[in-house]
């Protein structure tokens, strides 16, 4: 039987590379998301909080793989976007799930975008 797992990756605008653990995919949306608000903490930090979070852009891509939030260095659009993506895929048992990493802090517009991502992905599996 196949189950769906999920995977959480984040991109960094200013190096133009993409972040994420290697080997780590989770069970539940909910994990992968909490890994990537960790992933999203771990880029302001080292940002100073200079990304400004663009919370009211539409989930872009397919549920396969859906980009959730975009950032923009100083808010320059004309800049490359910083981006939160969960990707998921069918096991076929071969692959082993991680415990997410754990936002030390989730704001109330993460908590939006986590029931909007939620709410696709439901549909997707009506």
């Amino acid at each position: 039987m196949l189950i769906k797992l999920y995977q959480a990756k984040a991109g960094d605008g200013n190096k133009k590379k993409g972040l994420r653990r290697t080997k780590s995919y989770f069970s539940t949306p909910e994990d992968a998301l909490s890994e990537a608000f960790a992933l999203k903490e771990k880029m302001d930090s080292r940002y100073e909080n200079e990304i400004e979070w663009d919370y009211q852009g539409d989930l872009t891509g397919t549920p396969d793989k859906m980009k959730i939030l975009r950032g923009y260095l100083n808010g320059n659009r004309k800049s490359t976007a910083f981006y939160l993506e969960i990707l998921s895929i069918e096991n076929n048992n071969a692959i082993k799930t991680v415990l997410p990493y754990k936002p030390k802090s989730v704001t109330k517009d993460d908590k939006k975008i986590t029931t909007k991502v939620m709410k696709k992905l439901k549909l997707k599996n009506a």
